[in-house]
């Protein structure tokens, strides 16, 4: 356990007392400044294994080093409730002596899919970055943003270089419908879609077909009915957010050349559906919004073991009330002005049909399907029938995927296995959280439970020398960085967001977002020497 210990200390120590690079608006503390204090002292200090962990036989705390590869939500809650770890071990103004954490983002821009993800519309959810700009200010953390882990600085090194590596690129892929006609032009991708609305670097160039006169969106969790909602709002309104321009510009002249109708297909009812209430709700708030659902649809989703489900669902219960009031304006479809957001339940997407020339969408077609199987655990089951379902764009929003990164292993079923967010893998000290952790499900709030417990699994490894570096030195992480890009850091990043916001007020909106990398390394800098 001593020479565990030992071996520890000195991977810490190096990080400390290696010359450190300078990082894009970073102050030039070394890789964990925490630690730098005890670097300085003799380099015959011991550490000594106890009850409570490792400490320093001066009495000062141990550190430790840690480094988290993303940084959206899983990210910075993880983050946080390391820090949280780490002042529980002692008094609070010595936290950044125990816990040093270097964050690193593919992009220059932090916060992953509450920037990128969150519909532009719902500013009120993106609030949560306020908390993350606290963890950002807590002594001992980094943020070292334009760096690609896997291109610019491989995983493996991070691994021989931190205590512990924690894994948080979130989702980065999309399951697929597999269904004929799914590479026809105008069919695309949900993430890829809110992305573009959103302003994200590699999505803004996007250039979704124009769809004509209808949409169908597949796929009934909230990020459908998002995409619903910015289809047929108005963009006036929409000007204020911070939507992308371009995008909004697009969606603008769609509206003028006459798309009227947003089909929004799920294969089951509506007590099965993935949306919230308040998504739901919030569709017939618009005055150039019409929700509709066809009563005789609605009245087939209630089968006796749906309404048995219904009768243990409080949050379902409420949804029948803005059902039944979408199903009193589907007499007004053929005859109203306003844009239709179209709830179809019970149809299961069978084929994209293509146009005369064979390259773009023309129709969807569904099979019309029943319910059949016990309460909790019902299917979709085909009745025979079909409909073809006029529209120019088709949309997929039926879930995100992992996509495989280098050094972190998936089972047949595309997770990582893990225990308590440690990574079943014989090396040891990496872990996961959020999505990479869960699967992609749930909301921004669903990562505080994975962040805790993946933050408590490493502080115990830490401390019972179950984790640590090999000891090559941050410094090696920071060396190769440097040959291959630009690091930005939170306080650099900051820039960047000021000009945002600058352009936001300059033009009545929100923020302007900035999508150009090259731009964006420009604002980072501005004022460096």
């Amino acid at each position: 356990m001593m020479l565990a210990a030992q071996g520890l200390a000195r991977g810490c120590l190096r990080r400390a007392a290696s010359s450190p690079r300078a990082v894009v608006g970073q102050s030039a503390a070394g890789p964990c400044p925490g630690v730098a204090v005890a670097a300085a002292a003799s380099t015959s200090t011991l550490l000594r294994a106890s009850a409570s962990g490792l400490s320093w036989s001066s009495g000062q705390s141990r550190g430790y080093c840690v480094a988290i590869v993303g940084s959206g939500p899983g990210a910075f809650y993880t983050a946080k409730y390391l820090f949280k770890q780490a002042q529980s071990a002692g008094d609070a103004a010595a936290a950044d002596a125990r816990m040093q954490i270097d964050m690193f983002e593919r992009l220059p821009t932090p916060f992953g899919l509450v920037r990128f993800g969150v519909a532009p519309d719902h500013p009120e959810v993106k609030n949560v970055i306020n908390d993350f700009g606290d963890v950002a200010k807590t002594p001992g953390f980094r943020f070292f943003g334009n760096v690609h882990v896997g291109q610019d600085v491989s995983l493996d090194l991070l691994r021989q270089s931190y205590d512990a590596v924690v894994v948080c690129i979130g989702a980065q892929s999309e399951k697929l419908l597999r269904i004929p006609g799914e590479n026809l032009s105008g069919v695309i991708g949900a993430p890829a879609f809110v992305k573009w609305y959103n302003s994200h670097p590699d999505h803004v160039g996007l250039q979704p077909r124009d769809p004509g006169s209808a949409v169908s969106v597949i796929g009934q969790g909230n990020v459908a009915l998002d995409i619903a909602r910015i289809l047929t709002r108005s963009p006036k309104e929409l000007n204020l957010t911070d939507i992308e321009p371009l995008a909004l510009k697009r969606i603008e002249d769609w509206h003028k050349k006459g798309l009227q109708t947003v089909h929004v297909i799920g294969r089951r009812g509506f007590v099965q559906a993935a949306f919230t209430n308040k998504e739901l709700r919030e569709l017939d708030t618009y005055d150039e919004v019409l929700p509709i659902i066809d009563p005789a649809e609605l009245e087939l989703c209630r089968n006796p073991a749906s309404e048995q489900e219904l009768s243990k669902n409080r949050m379902k219960k409420r949804s029948v009330q803005i059902l039944e009031k979408m199903a009193e304006n589907f007499s007004q479809r053929e005859t109203t002005s306003k844009r239709i957001v179209w709830m179809r339940f019970l149809s299961s997407p069978a084929e994209v049909i293509a146009d005369a020339s064979g390259e773009s969408v023309a129709a969807l077609r569904v099979d019309r399907t029943k319910l059949e199987g016990e309460p909790g655990q019902q299917s979709a089951v085909k009745t025979g029938k079909t409909e073809d379902i006029p529209c120019g764009l088709v949309v997929r929003s039926v879930g995100f995927d992992l996509a495989p990164l280098e050094g972190v292993p998936l089972d047949e079923r595309k997770r990582v296995p893990h225990k308590q967010g440690r990574v079943e893998d014989p090396a040891g000290g990496l872990y996961v959280s959020g999505w990479v952790k869960r699967g992609p499900t749930g909301i921004i709030a669903s990562n505080i439970a994975d962040a805790q417990e993946t933050a408590a699994r490493i502080m115990a490894d830490l401390k019972s020398g179950a984790a640590g570096a090999a000891g090559t030195g941050a410094s090696m992480v920071e060396t190769t960085i440097a040959s291959k890009t630009s690091p930005v850091s939170f306080d650099a990043w900051r820039k960047i967001e000021a000009e945002e916001l600058r352009l936001g007020a300059e033009q009545g909106r929100a923020a302007v977002k900035c999508t150009d990398i090259g731009e964006m390394l420009k604002l980072a800098r501005a004022g460096a020497p």
